[in-house]
């Protein structure tokens, strides 16, 4: 069983699904499991996801439903410990897998882990990095979420 479930789901988002993936596959945390959920996409994403070898991914197709469904679906497929989410036209750090599931083991009390945005153009180029709003290890997130709004501005 893997110790992490990373869930991808997908729309027609040719241009950007291989970089997106890559950044997964490139993890310097190895121990996880990649599930891309095609919610019906009309472009080559498909084709390009399954052009991909790699143990660690897994490819579910089903009609479009939206990309909650989709999340939904993938999470009734997946294996590990902690769940993560990345949409199809994100990146992640090398190291984002590790940085978080050490911080949930150094914080066994933790239920959530969350980093920050940074709005890249399509080069790579940092646009703006997002909204930082520091709540501390022991503050309740589910309380933070309703009193300040949804700071966790990616999933």
């Amino acid at each position: 069983m893997p110790s992490i479930s990373v869930i991808i789901p997908l729309y027609n988002r040719e241009s950007t699904i291989q970089q997106t993936i890559e950044s997964v596959l490139n993890q310097t945390w190895t121990d996880f499991e990649l599930i891309v959920v095609d919610d019906g996409s009309q472009d080559k994403s498909l084709d390009i996801v399954s052009s991909i070898h790699d143990p660690r991914l897994k490819v579910f197709s089903y009609w479009n439903a939206g990309a909650p469904a989709a999340r939904n679906r993938g999470f009734r497929h997946s294996q590990g410990e902690y769940i993560a989410f990345l949409d199809s036209d994100d990146l992640w750090t090398p190291d984002k897998l590790e940085q978080q599931f050490q911080a949930l083991k150094d914080h066994p009390e933790a239920d959530v882990a969350y980093s920050w945005t940074r709005f890249i153009d399509d080069s790579g180029a940092i646009i703006t990095s997002g909204q930082k709003c520091r709540l501390q290890a022991q503050q309740d997130v589910y309380r933070g979420l309703l009193e300040l709004g949804n700071f966790l501005e990616s999933g």
